[in-house]
């Protein structure tokens, strides 16, 4: 299995992946949460509507046209988990973000802030409760995924460690021992991240989910 370079690789997607996703969503939902006109609105809904989309319905289509630019490996699955992972994300921060009042914009303006050092040194500290829900439910959607690497990544020594796991199950046997150990071992990072974190996930999803 080579169990020591698939967790790197399933180590780098995830951690990388996240904290994409963390980025782009929570700048992308406080400019849609502060610039209130048609535009944002239709665009919020946009990216609503698209939880609603399962991926098995444009695997095909975005598979195709990913190989056609060459970004069938980890950089391109990257990429592909921001876009399936920023819209929950962003509904999430969108919602945190309009609870947050303006007069806090107003006066990090005032004291000679620009928008960008508004957002980070302002509102995103704000934003921890929700950013550990966001990271967490990415994080495990994410260490586990099967499909999608099974689709994009086609480099031998990439894998990941549910494509690792295939392996072990076979036409004429099937090893579980080595499988349940190896799941055993690759669970242990999801656990103990999740325990540290578990104080804010149910107050960031009561935050995110509201207005």
């Amino acid at each position: 299995m080579n169990f020591a370079q698939t967790f790197t690789n399933s180590i780098i997607i995830t951690v990388v992946s996240v904290i994409i996703i963390i980025v782009f969503s929570s700048m992308a939902a406080y400019a849609l949460s502060r610039v209130k006109s048609k535009v944002s609105s239709i665009i919020f809904f946009v990216f609503v509507a698209a939880m609603l989309i399962p991926f098995q319905a444009v695997m095909i289509p975005l598979v195709s046209f990913f190989g056609k630019l060459g970004m069938l490996n980890r950089p391109g699955i990257m990429f592909l988990y921001l876009g399936f992972g920023s819209s929950m994300a962003i509904f999430l921060y969108h919602g945190t973000i309009n609870g947050i009042s303006r007069s806090l914009d107003e006066a990090a303006i005032i004291d000679g802030c620009n928008r960008f050092q508004v957002f980070w040194y302002i509102i995103f500290p704000i934003l921890k409760p929700i950013t550990v829900t966001v990271a967490i439910l990415n994080t495990i959607w994410i260490w586990n995924d099967y499909l999608l690497p099974s689709l994009v990544i086609n480099k031998l020594g990439s894998e990941t460690i549910p494509l690792k796991m295939f392996f072990f199950f076979g036409e004429y046997t099937k090893q579980w021992h080595l499988a349940l150990a190896g799941l055993t071992i690759a669970i242990i990072p999801v656990i103990i991240f999740y325990f540290i974190a578990q104080k804010q996930i149910i107050k960031g999803i009561t935050a995110g989910s509201v207005k």
